[in-house]
């Protein structure tokens, strides 16, 4: 299998204020950039997993398991929400896409 696409696990941090300075503080964006094997999941499978075939799903698969806490990926600038991952195989993510905005 190539893992010829990258993948970026994002996790927002909160905004805080900080008594030193006397303002907020913007929380912070931690990116990090894996390499990924992409497909599109079957619309049978879909049925199978989510019960509808409105979805478009992506199924994102890495090298190594990825246990870290994070918000949403990007992909190619791309926004997208995790919808599940493998209980058995921790580096697969299945993701749909969500509008960027």
């Amino acid at each position: 299998m190539r893992f010829d696409n990258r993948i970026t696990f994002v996790k927002e941090q909160e905004s805080y204020y900080d008594p030193v300075k006397g303002e907020w503080v913007e929380g912070e964006l931690i990116k990090e950039t894996l390499p990924c094997n992409l497909s599109n999941l079957g619309i049978t499978r879909t049925v199978e997993l989510f019960g509808s075939i409105d979805k478009s799903v992506t199924v994102a698969r890495l090298q190594a398991p990825f246990d870290s806490p994070i918000d949403y990926v990007l992909i190619n600038e791309q926004k997208y929400q995790i919808k599940r991952r493998s209980d058995y195989r921790k580096g697969v993510f299945y993701l749909e896409g969500i509008a960027n905005g």
